[in-house]
């Protein structure tokens, strides 16, 4: 059974990056698993756990467990060179690069990068809110940022993170989740407003996108809410060549609201690029 390590990655910037590693002798394909916000490497647990055939590479995104705050003016390119610094450490040359929501992003902006280290991408749930021409998105995400900032000055974290926990979880969030990720939780809210900033900022163009040659997977879950899945849907209107997939029974984060559902998606994914190692089975 393999084991879960913590390593640290020097960043472009010199800081420590925090992350996980996962995997048994001989496992492979390397797969560099990128979080969404706030929620930090819990994202990818399921996965992690269930497909131990992989190598899995799971940053801390800067903000979240272990590693430094964001920067001043945090953009979501920085954070695309600090995953590849993660990769680089690891001595990994390629891999298949999977995110949810913030995380997908960033792996999308490390494709568009450096297509070179990208063997593949699965894209859950993306942030660009550049992608739809109703600002009504951006605002409530503009709002967000604002209510939380404040609230934060305030030291009102619990209600900060109700901001972004109870259009996902119901009003009884606070009861669905044990102390440690609680605590976890708490930690992380207080670099929400910066990473909201970063993707509002992330505009890369319909030629840049379009001209990405990678194998990519789209996902959302069934009960998203609309915004996050217009976003998706209007990636996969710019790559044509996407596959576009829905995971029952599951809303934004669909790694952790229906492992099942999700891992047998990125199974036949894998597979169908000749990538799934000879010893897996369905999840």
């Amino acid at each position: 059974m393999p084991v879960t390590e913590l390593r640290r990655a020097p960043a472009p910037d010199g800081e420590l990056l925090a992350y996980e590693v996962r995997h048994e002798p001989g496992a492979w394909p390397p797969l560099l698993a990128l979080h969404g916000v706030l929620v930090g490497t819990s994202n990818w647990i399921h996965q992690m756990l269930r497909l131990p055939q992989f190598w899995w590479i799971v940053p801390h995104i800067r903000g979240h467990g272990e590693s430094p705050p964001p920067q001043p003016r945090q953009t979501i390119e920085e954070a695309a060179l600090d995953a590849l610094a993660v990769l680089d450490a690891e001595g990994v040359e390629r891999a298949v690069v999977l995110g949810n929501s913030l995380g997908a992003t960033i792996a999308f902006a490390l494709a568009l990068l450096r297509p070179e280290r990208v063997d593949a991408l699965v894209l859950v749930e993306p942030s660009i809110p550049a992608l739809l021409s109703d600002d009504a998105g951006r605002v409530r995400l503009e709002q967000e940022a604002r209510q939380a900032r404040a609230l934060l000055a305030a030291d009102r974290i619990d209600e900060a993170l109700a901001i972004f926990l109870e259009p996902r979880l119901g009003p009884d969030w606070q009861h669905k989740a044990g102390s440690r990720r609680m605590a976890e939780w708490r930690r992380n809210i207080f670099s929400v407003p910066q990473w909201i900033d970063a993707v509002l900022a992330f505009d890369p163009g319909p030629g840049v996108i379009a001209a990405l040659d990678r194998p990519m997977l789209l996902v959302y879950g069934a009960h998203t809410q609309p915004f996050y899945r217009a976003m998706t849907l209007a990636l996969a209107d710019l790559c044509p060549h996407a596959e576009l997939v829905e995971v029952p029974n599951a809303g934004h984060g669909s790694p952790a609201d229906n492992p099942e559902g999700f891992n047998a998606v990125l199974l036949a994914f894998l597979e169908r690029l000749g990538l799934l190692p000879a010893s897996s089975s369905s999840a």
